[in-house]
């Protein structure tokens, strides 16, 4: 998030410049106050509107958002009693800001700017529209929404540029817009749009009064725009240049605007391939990012992180980097459901409380009524105790009988309905079943494959895989783990598993295979889910083994001598994370006459009523001394061993397991 730094200082430019000469904060925000105070008693309307939304700006910056939530409204109200539109609108903004950027309540946010856009339109006024869409194209920024937000961005420019003269809130828009316009790759708008951009500085700079340090910074976001959009469209030399005249306008390299050029600076020595020098740069930014700094940001410099040390040859520590990248974004998932459960909350309160009052006068005339029939019911009994005795018992049994009735309907319901649930279910389940292959031997004709799998969901539907196809002397085989479990696994498996046999069948090598599956399952993946798996490609002539490993466990391969081990390979990252990731292949020159083992780690990481886990060591010991006879038998063994580890232990998750034997030729290892 980029603080208004800027605002601040053009708006101090006014008559509310003491209160920011104070070095510490309390007594910066005592001088506003009294500057506000003193506004109030002179009725000096120009004045108090302008400490009112450098008091505003101030809690922004300082990410008070308390003090903006208690402040704001009652501000408002004075700034639309003093038709000070223009920064009753940008007081209004503000506070839609803190609910983006501190709060995370996106729903409020959106109902927020719209209320805003509908106030200005209906009084006509063309500043507060312009402010309103670039606020909105804020709120659509960060839900990640960058058509929409660009969208917004570009029809704020459109009102505000026709304004005259020039609204200070407009250089933002058009740092913003082009921040957007970089995120999206647009890189030949993005080179127009700065020409447009150069025009409206040279204008607002004559307008505005302003510091040699507020012109640097309004001249620095336009040098970075200049360098991205060079960058981009691969003008590396011209990129180098413009970066160097932005750094020229740095006052620090350690200030938001620095950190900003050490992230540009390191991408154009990426791209350039000086790997050594980008890294260098990057460790300085990390260093730079506070534990409470906005995730999206960690991201882009760990995203930047972890593809230098790809670059490199360091990828365990990219790998491990891109793993830990998938639980901050489902860190930020959460949150932002969170937050928005709370809003659901706080929009139903006052609907909770009415209901509340509903039902408490509905208990109340419960009460009056019970008291007056406890009152007959009394009178009866004194009067008819006999007969009422009698009548007492005939209802009970009339109600007796009714609840037995009554119970018996419910349990039929909840057994109907339970039956409908574990019947869809197991439809569910014989669906997910049909698509794996369940013919074995699969390929009767050929005597040169021996190969066996077995899928063991931990619930009734699971996320585990496994597909294989033949095509020519060429065996295509996958075996691969969702996260998660249940349903929603299972239909991302699904997409997995039809996306491996489209994609296998055009006989790609095996990291392409993994390029375009990363790609296809990355593209609108909210929810953040993703698939390791392990492809490979036998060639029955020769033996050979080309295979890329998307960041599942290592296959286990048993040599003529009767030892095991585990295979040695590039770790890679999942399937699903981000479009783009670079997938490293492999091989082993000759795999014949070895069985070769893959599994999901619902196999080693199987625990028992101890919670003691199977283990890679048992798992190779037990390959290791059972002869092997057949696929099936090894599979089938291994899955038998699994349940006397778990000595009864529910199973915790999807045990898939693959086998496969080439036979020909000893191996060449």
């Amino acid at each position: 998030m980029r603080k208004a730094v800027l605002t601040i200082a053009i708006c101090l430019l006014g008559s509310v410049i003491i209160p920011l000469q104070a070095d510490d904060m309390s007594d910066r925000l005592q001088a506003l106050d009294k500057v506000i105070d003193e506004s109030r008693r002179t009725h000096d309307e120009e004045k108090l509107a302008t400490a009112l939304l450098t008091r505003t700006l101030t809690f922004y910056n300082n990410a008070m958002s308390d003090s903006v939530y208690a402040h704001v409204p009652k501000d408002l109200e004075t700034l639309r009693s003093l038709g000070q539109w223009d920064k009753y609108y940008e007081v209004w903004s503000y506070l839609i800001n803190t609910y983006i950027y501190y709060s995370r309540s996106q729903t409020t946010a959106l109902r927020e700017v719209q209320s805003m856009f509908n106030d200005a339109m209906k009084r006509d006024n063309k500043y507060g529209m312009g402010i309103a869409y670039y606020t909105m194209g804020n709120v659509y920024l960060n839900m990640n929404n960058l058509e929409q937000s660009a969208d917004s961005y570009l029809k704020g420019l459109q009102i505000l540029s026709e304004l005259s003269p020039i609204p200070m809130i407009t250089q933002e828009v058009y740092s913003y817009y082009g921040d957007v316009l970089n995120e999206q790759k647009k890189f030949k708008e993005l080179e127009q749009f700065v020409v447009q951009w150069k025009q409206f500085l040279d204008n607002f700079t004559q307008q505005y009064k302003l510091s040699d340090e507020e012109k640097k910074i309004l001249w620095f976001y336009y040098h970075i725009a200049c360098a991205q959009a060079a960058m981009g469209n691969g003008d590396d030399s011209s990129a180098e240049t413009i970066l160097e005249e932005a750094h020229r306008c740095l006052t620090s390299e350690e200030n938001y605007e620095g950190v900003t050029w050490l992230f540009n600076k390191a991408q154009l020595l990426l791209q350039q391939g000086h790997y050594a020098e980008a890294l260098q740069l990057n460790d300085h930014r990390m260093r730079l990012i506070s534990p409470d700094e906005d995730k999206a940001i960690y991201l882009s410099v760990a995203f930047q992180r972890a593809d230098i040390l790809s670059r490199i040859g360091r990828y365990e520590e990219s790998s491990g980097l891109y793993r830990e990248m998938y639980v901050v974004k489902d860190s930020i998932s959460n949150a932002d459901t969170k937050n928005q459960l709370n809003e659901m909350n706080t929009l139903f309160k006052v609907d909770e409380l009415e209901m509340e009052k509903e039902r408490a006068q509905f208990r109340n005339t419960m009460i009056i009524v019970g008291l007056i029939i406890l009152a007959l019911v009394i009178f009866s009994i004194f009067r008819y105790i006999a007969a009422k005795r009698l009548k007492v018992a005939h209802e009970k049994l009339q109600t007796t009988h009714e609840e037995l009735l009554t119970a018996y309907d419910q349990l039929e319901e909840t057994t109907t309905a339970k039956e409908r649930i574990e019947s869809d279910l197991r439809i569910a389940r014989d669906i997910q079943q049909s698509m794996i292959p369940q013919k074995f031997p699969p390929f009767p004709e050929r005597t040169d494959i021996d190969l066996f799998a077995s899928m063991t969901p931990a619930k009734a539907v699971g996320g585990d895989l496994y597909d294989f196809i033949l095509l020519d002397d060429k065996l295509y085989f996958c075996l691969g783990d969702v996260s998660g479990k249940g349903v929603p696994a299972s239909l991302f498996m699904a997409v997995a598993r039809n996306l491996f046999r489209v994609v296998s069948q055009q006989g790609l090598p095996a990291a392409e295979i993994a390029d375009k599956l990363n790609n296809a399952l990355s593209e609108d993946n909210d929810s953040g889910m993703f698939v390791t798996m392990f492809i490979g490609i036998a060639d029955l002539q020769t033996g050979r083994l080309d295979f890329c490993n998307a960041g599942h466990n290592p296959p286990v391969i048993k040599m003529p001598d009767g030892t095991t081990h585990f295979l040695e390979m590039q770790p890679n990252a999942p399937l699903g994370l981000w479009a783009g990731l670079p997938y490293e292949g492999e091989h082993v020159d000759d795999i014949s006459g070895c069985p070769f083992f893959v599994y999901s780690d619902g196999l080693n990481e199987a625990e028992n009523d101890k919670q003691e886990q199977y283990g890679d060591d048992l798992l190779l010991e037990m390959l290791e001394k059972h002869e092997f006879v057949s696929s099936q038998q090894t599979v089938e063994m291994m899955k038998a061993d699994v349940v006397r580890h778990a000595n009864g232990a529910e199973q915790s998750d999807d045990l898939t397991m693959l086998c496969v034997k080439i036979k020909g030729n000893l191996p060449k290892l």
